[in-house]
């Protein structure tokens, strides 16, 4: 006799059961559920298992694992459940009734290698329109009375091989499960265990809890469906599906969040690439851009902002899609240098002809058209690779920025230094060190929900004090720790930005911050570091970066280019422009100082500081604030760097170490372009001298100089004349500002015979030479 424990099916689930369907035209999707309920307790009920086997999604798959294609739910507010969930349920908030509405939970096969879940029920075993038997895993069956079906539903469960795995819902879940663990002091080794652990409950406390849930399952989804196999349709879709559905209508998740679950948005579906290669990325190399530091939690602190200045993460998800739109789905104005598009709202990146142009070469050239918005109305094959091919032409110059453009490079060191040394056991041991690596090393969401549990301990223990009560332990010491995280926190990050600044000045850091006395140098350094971090950090120059390698290949390329000739050009230009803008901002010195010498004095380096000279105090000059809008602004502006007196031998060198084909392409184009980058220059010159002859001060200068000339008895053709003189007078003094800023950040203002021909004309005397040594 052998017993196989792992197949029963003995623990049971009971309640009213109905179906839908959930998914677009062709690849519909039969779904059942049964409504049923859930206890904490002790007692042992079926509704006491259940709990027992509801999870959320963090706890059936490794996030760390996950693609952002797998991604489902937002992050768990755990604070939010201890201090607000649960004393409601527990009657602590004098609420009337203690009732939360149906939660959403999908019956799935548990993955018995690693976490996870399987994609497909096994193959049905009894199928028949009253018991539906998926072998070893679970049965559902319709209640008979009388012969007659009734609306009452049964499952069977293997509690080894299922579980239930909540898709909507899953605070007022995790505040019945908290109960549940505490009571059963069945947390194990959750991590997310001690923000519960002040709860000390009684089985009265909780025996009249009990939280509705709608248990669905897919009985067409199982592994001999082979229609929906090829499809690619399984349970993970079918769950973000279920999530997006009926979330639709509840409380706005984050726009990172929104796009993260998006599988209708192409843009989306790209962005997610650039985040799961981030996401991949080993450990070999210790400049490269890592996911954390990309922002794309649940926190506000993303949207519509262009930098969360003073924070340690320089993009987010919502940029990365906005230039994946931009770059693959633009209408063709968007890439002129005359009067471009606006790109920035999303109303001009839905060009369905663009891609189509840029798969020309691929096995997707048949398509005459293709929507933005259409992920989920091609087969899955086509999806995956038009997403594969159109976010390359963004992820390849994307990279090399995030990767190789110096002051990323050097923030991405100097983060690195710092997730190795917290790494360390020692560190990770102590309860404040390992809390500090959480925070800067596990994605934005933590770090929100951190902030969130601790404002509301400070809210209750302030409201408590103020009653005249004692706030207790357990407050007093969370919110000690808490502080002690944010202060070990500050201070991390304090040195974060201190060496990343003594790196990008070539200064020794620790010789540096060791000499006594000079607080006054550091608070200078740390000035003239935070507005190149900051302004990097935008989405205005992140932007601006990736529209100015496309609008130059656009204008190189000509009609049915095919898409590896594409792609080697954009990976040409994104080359070229990476090299000249590190050689822009980087000292010409080998060495380290001591003091604030060197590269940080030169005027080049005031180039993101509107209080500098400089080309961003030159577009302070008619604009105020600086917003994505301005990403024309760094088209421009990098366009003016990489091929100024500085950096222009660093182009030279890329043309010369280049395909011939492509280096003659560019060299080819130089003149056009560099006659577009100075009118573009000329047109942010009048804007200055225009906003400053319609300021208001101006236009009171001139009303006083006109009342006072009246005064006099001057006649008004006098009047005028001296008026003329005057506007004259202050637009030469605008021009002449103007050029002091240009001056500082390109060393001259040369014109264009003088660019072009030192870059073309350098260059060709170097091939000559090559061919000469050859000869």
């Amino acid at each position: 006799m052998s017993f196989s424990f792992g197949s029963q099916k003995n623990d049971p689930i009971f309640g009213t059961y109905g179906e839908f369907t959930v998914g677009s035209v062709g690849n519909r999707v039969q779904a059942q559920f049964i409504l049923t309920k859930m206890k904490p307790g002790v007692e042992g009920s079926w509704e006491n298992l259940l709990a027992s086997q509801m999870v959320p999604w963090r706890e059936v798959f490794k996030i760390e694992e996950l693609t952002f294609d797998e991604l489902l739910q937002r992050d768990l507010d755990d604070s939010r459940v201890a201090h607000e969930l649960i004393p409601y349920l527990l009657g602590e908030r004098e609420a009337s009734a203690r009732f939360f509405p149906p939660i959403l939970a999908v019956l799935v096969p548990k993955n018995p290698q690693q976490a996870g879940i399987q994609p497909y029920y096994p193959v049905p075993t009894q199928s028949s329109d009253v018991v539906t038997s998926f072998g070893e895993l679970f049965d559902f069956e319709k209640v008979k009375f009388n012969e007659q079906v009734t609306p009452l539903g049964s499952i069977k469960y293997n509690r080894q091989k299922t579980s239930f795995v909540i898709v909507d819902g899953q605070h007022r879940a995790m505040a019945v499960l908290a109960l549940h663990r505490q009571i059963n002091s069945s947390w194990g080794a959750d991590r997310y265990a001690s923000f519960y652990n002040h709860l000390s409950l009684s089985p009265e406390q909780i025996k009249n809890i009990e939280l509705p849930v709608c248990i669905l399952f897919f009985p067409e989804l199982h592994e001999g469906n082979i229609a929906y196999v090829q499809k690619g349709v399984d349970l993970k879709k079918v769950c973000r599906e279920i999530f997006l559905v009926v979330n639709k209508t509840a409380k706005k998740v984050s726009q990172s969040r929104e796009l993260l679950l998006d599988d209708e948005d192409f843009a989306a579906r790209m962005m997610r690439t650039t985040l799961s290669k981030l996401k991949g990325r080993g450990e070999d190399e210790s400049s490269v851009a890592r996911i954390y530091s990309f922002a794309f939690g649940d926190s506000d602190s993303d949207l519509g902002k262009q930098v969360v200045a003073g924070q340690l993460e320089y993009t987010s998800a919502v940029v990365l899609h906005k230039m994946h739109a931009a770059a693959a789905f633009g209408v063709p104005d968007a890439f002129n240098f005359d009067q471009p598009a606006e790109i920035t709202d999303g109303r001009r990146t839905k060009n369905s002809e663009r891609p189509t142009q840029i798969l020309i070469g691929t096995p997707l050239e048949r398509w005459n058209s293709l929507s933005r918005f259409s992920g989920k109305y091609h087969p899955p094959d086509d999806v995956a690779l038009a997403v594969q091919l159109l976010s390359e032409i963004s992820n390849l110059p994307l990279l090399k920025l995030f990767d190789r453009f110096r002051p990323f490079a050097i923030h991405n060191s100097v983060m690195r230094e710092l997730r190795t040394r917290l790494s360390d056991p020692d560190a990770r041991a102590d309860l404040v060190q390992s809390k500090c690596y959480s925070l800067l090393f596990e994605g934005s969401g933590v770090r929100y929900v951190f902030e969130e549990h601790r404002k509301t301990l400070k809210d209750r223990h302030d409201e408590l004090l103020e009653e005249g009560k004692s706030p207790g332990d357990y407050i007093v010491n969370q919110l000690k720790d808490a502080n002690a995280v944010i202060t070990a926190l500050d201070k991390y990050e304090e040195l974060i930005k201190a060496q990343r600044a003594c790196k990008f000045f070539s200064i020794d850091y620790d010789k540096f911050f060791s000499i006594e006395g000079n607080e006054e140098q550091r608070r200078e350094l740390l000035v003239r570091a935070k507005p190149i971090f900051d302004t990097i950090s935008t989405q205005a120059f992140q932007l601006g970066y990736l529209m100015a390698v496309h609008s130059v290949v656009e204008a190189i390329l000509s009609p049915g280019t095919r898409y590896e000739e594409r792609l080697q050009l954009i990976d040409f230009v994104s080359e070229l422009f990476i090299n000249a803008l590190n050689t822009y901002f980087s000292s010409n010195e080998d060495i380290e100082h001591r003091t604030l010498t060197g590269f940080i004095k030169e005027p080049r380096v005031g180039f993101f500081d509107q209080n500098q000279l400089g080309l961003r105090r030159l577009l302070s000059l008619s604009v105020r604030e600086l917003n994505e809008r301005q990403w024309t602004f760094f088209r421009y502006a990098i366009l003016e760097l990489v091929h100024c007196k500085y950096a222009y031998q660093s182009v030279v060198n890329t043309l010369e170490n280049s395909v011939s084909s492509l280096a003659d392409k560019y060299r080819g184009y130089l003149p056009e372009l560099i006659d577009k980058v100075l009118n573009l220059r000329e047109q942010y010159v009048a804007a200055a001298i225009r906003s400053a002859l319609n300021s208001s001060s101006f236009e009171l200068e001139l009303k006083t100089l006109r009342a006072r000339l009246q005064g006099e008895g001057k006649l008004e053709a006098e009047i005028e004349d001296i008026v003329k003189e005057k506007t004259s007078a202050k637009e030469g003094e605008i021009r002449a500002e103007c050029k002091k800023n240009l001056s500082a950040s390109l060393g001259e203002v040369a014109d264009a015979d003088t660019i072009v021909n030192r870059l073309v004309t350098t260059s060709q005397v170097a091939q000559s030479d090559t061919v000469s040594d050859g000869e």
